[in-house]
């Protein structure tokens, strides 16, 4: 059995940080949102990959090579523009082959191993009884995902953002197809946002007759498609780091669990765990956490920052940020009057920050 992971997207809800990464590459607790992704691949019986990628693979394939390090086979495969899941599908048939596969979203993470979902496909798969699987999770909002609605253990229906939903089970972004799936994906039109659907192609599959089961999920997922969803997916993930002091911490106090990269720094600061730091980093008269992660050679100073992430090579200095993203080389500060009237009133600020960007206040 292969996957099939989809890296194609322009990851429009994320710029400006996608201007310059594919939004897969992107670190959530200093690790690229794809290296999760092939870790749950790595724990599953599936060795073989084939990744679809957009216009900015290359940095994709820079990034994982031929997937040696996780012990798989990565296949690349472009999608020159953004078609749809199905048309991802489609140029991938080739490369597929005829045999059952795991379609997989490379913006989505989940708390639940692959290996269970996959267990259970096979096992219904050998019966005779699936020609697909989705992954479900009820939700709040179903008219902003693709929802399932369901009989006993079959699915009867999907429609893709429903006004008036059915159902609120929501398809999370992994699904288990058998080569029928093929045939589906050839019936189908574009939608009216000119896409090919793999709603759509899932209910041609039920519309022939085929059988689509569904599991539902226990865990946790997260849609990492928005800075929203990557915060709370950061601050998710954060919770499972092991503590590690591998710099220097000096006159500090900490609390909770603290990660600290090779080579950095810890001097007068109170930390409040969970805190992820990576390595090279300066911190000095600060305030950090909880639910913080620092890219490589950050410096802080005078700073409160928490529930935040920073990426590599950003400098703060004299401020206090809630809920922000800074990218790379990103550079913050106050002036010290500004600094002391923010902490008199205890404000702080949310900003959302593209690489290479300058704040003077």
């Amino acid at each position: 059995m292969k996957a099939l992971l989809l890296c194609g997207g322009e990851g429009i809800r994320l710029r400006p940080f996608t201007h310059t990464r594919p939004k897969q590459l992107f670190p959530l607790v200093n690790k690229p949102i794809l290296f999760y992704i092939l870790d749950y691949l790595a724990d599953s019986p599936i060795h073989d990959v084939v990744i679809v990628v957009g216009p900015a693979g290359k940095q994709i394939q820079d990034a994982l090579g031929t997937g040696e390090n996780w012990g798989l086979n990565i296949q690349y495969i472009e999608q020159s523009q953004p078609l749809g899941l199905a048309h991802a599908v489609l140029i991938a048939k080739d490369a597929l082959g005829e045999e059952p596969f795991l379609m997989y979203l490379g913006d989505n993470l989940l708390e639940e191993p692959l290996s269970h979902s996959i267990k259970e496909f096979l096992k219904t798969r050998a019966a005779g009884c699936s020609d697909g699987m989705v992954l479900v999770r009820k939700v709040k909002n179903p008219s902003a995902f693709g929802v399932a609605e369901v009989e006993r253990d079959r699915v009867i229906r999907v429609v893709e953002k429903p006004t008036e939903p059915q159902s609120n089970l929501a398809l999370v972004g992994a699904y288990f197809f058998s080569p029928e799936i093929h045939a589906s994906v050839r019936n189908i039109s574009p939608s009216a946002r000119g896409e090919l659907e793999i709603t759509d192609a899932i209910q041609d599959l039920i519309n022939r007759g085929k059988i689509v089961n569904y599991r539902r999920l226990k865990g946790w997922w997260k849609d990492t498609g928005s800075p929203v969803e990557l915060l709370n997916a950061n601050r998710i993930l954060l919770k499972q780091i092991k503590p590690q002091i591998q710099g220097k911490v000096i006159s500090s106090h900490y609390t909770g669990v603290i990660r600290l990269g090779k080579n950095s720094v810890i001097e007068n600061c109170w930390i409040k765990g969970p805190v992820c730091i990576g390595a090279d980093c300066h911190v000095k008269d600060a305030v950090l956490g909880p639910f913080l992660s620092v890219g490589d050679r950050v410096h802080l100073s005078h700073t409160e920052v928490k529930m935040s992430i920073l990426l590599s090579d950003c400098r703060v200095e004299n401020l206090f940020l809630n809920e922000s993203i800074l990218g790379e080389d990103s550079r913050l500060s106050a002036h010290l009057h500004l600094h002391k009237h923010l902490e008199k009133f205890r404000s702080p600020l949310r900003l959302i920050m593209g690489p290479n960007s300058l704040l003077e206040l």
